[in-house]
């Protein structure tokens, strides 16, 4: 799948919001008569106001979004890291805010085993966006077949949001706050990019974990796509090359590797890409 160019990304993501807004007014506006007739004006201007506050605040298109992520990497057999959602973190170190990032959300996973990485990370990459697309389809058709009602209402402002959120993040392109997961999904499929370096450091620590750095074949970490060098995967690679190559007895190798991560250290800064 041929990646978007940024700035298309980025008109298409504004097109989208704009749409989800009016979806918004327009579904407000249709069970307006029914819903003041029914429990009054100032019912459905709380239930609006709610809803609004809950897509801003509570980011909920993009928990829907993480939610779906987390559910389809679980039964895909991922082992669970962390998820985020605005700056809000929950994950095996329990909860906490960080304030600054650039993303709306983040779900990560590790590798229970190495085999089948490829496929059990295409499924959790595509969880996302899936259940924005089948959540925001459900509600609405529900807001169609039910009578009006409050309740009802506060879930059907929020699905053209949830809808947009799906929609967009299908598309395969590269924002300033990272790839989409439609980025995600085409690397995968083509075992290419970014996206394949991760996989492959992804299962190099598996292996690791399992039986050392031994364990690990030299073709995992060393028969790897070209990709640019300030790319965080790319670092952690060459920190397992180095690691694999002093293992297997070649000092030299190693050195150079250690020289290229210093070089790469002092050009890119080594705080934003060291090892967590």
């Amino acid at each position: 799948m041929k990646r978007i160019p940024h700035r298309l990304a980025d008109a298409i993501g504004i097109i989208l919001t704009i749409l989800a807004f009016a979806g918004f007014f327009l579904i407000a506006w249709f069970d307006f008569p029914f819903i003041e007739a029914s429990a009054g004006q100032a019912v459905f201007v709380i239930v609006c106001v709610a809803a609004a506050l809950t897509q801003i605040l509570l980011r909920f298109s993009y928990s829907v979004h993480e939610l779906g992520h987390l559910l389809f990497g679980l039964c895909a057999g991922l082992r669970f890291v962390q998820v985020r959602v605005g700056w809000l973190y929950f994950g095996e170190k329990g909860v906490k805010f960080a304030v600054g990032k650039k993303q709306a959300g983040e779900t990560q996973f590790a590798l229970k085993r190495a085999n089948g990485a490829h496929a059990r990370l295409f499924s959790a990459a595509l969880g996302g966006p899936l259940s924005g697309l089948a959540v925001g389809a459900v509600l609405l058709v529900l807001w169609f077949l039910l009578p009006p009602h409050p309740a009802m209402l506060f879930f059907a402002l929020l699905s053209p949001f949830v809808l947009a959120e799906g929609i967009f993040e299908i598309l395969p392109a590269e924002l300033s706050a990272g790839k989409t997961d439609g980025l995600v999904l085409s690397e995968l499929a083509a075992r290419a990019g970014e996206t394949e370096i991760a996989v492959r450091v992804m299962q190099a620590q598996c292996l690791c974990a399992e039986g050392g750095i031994d364990n690990v074949g030299r073709e995992l970490l060393f028969d790897v796509p070209v990709v640019r060098e300030d790319c965080p995967a790319f670092w952690e690679l060459l920190r397992l090359q180095e690691q694999f190559l002093r293992a297997d007895g070649d000092e030299l190798g190693a050195e150079r590797i250690a020289e290229r991560l210093r070089t790469l250290e002092e050009e890119f800064g080594e705080g934003e890409y060291a090892s967590e």
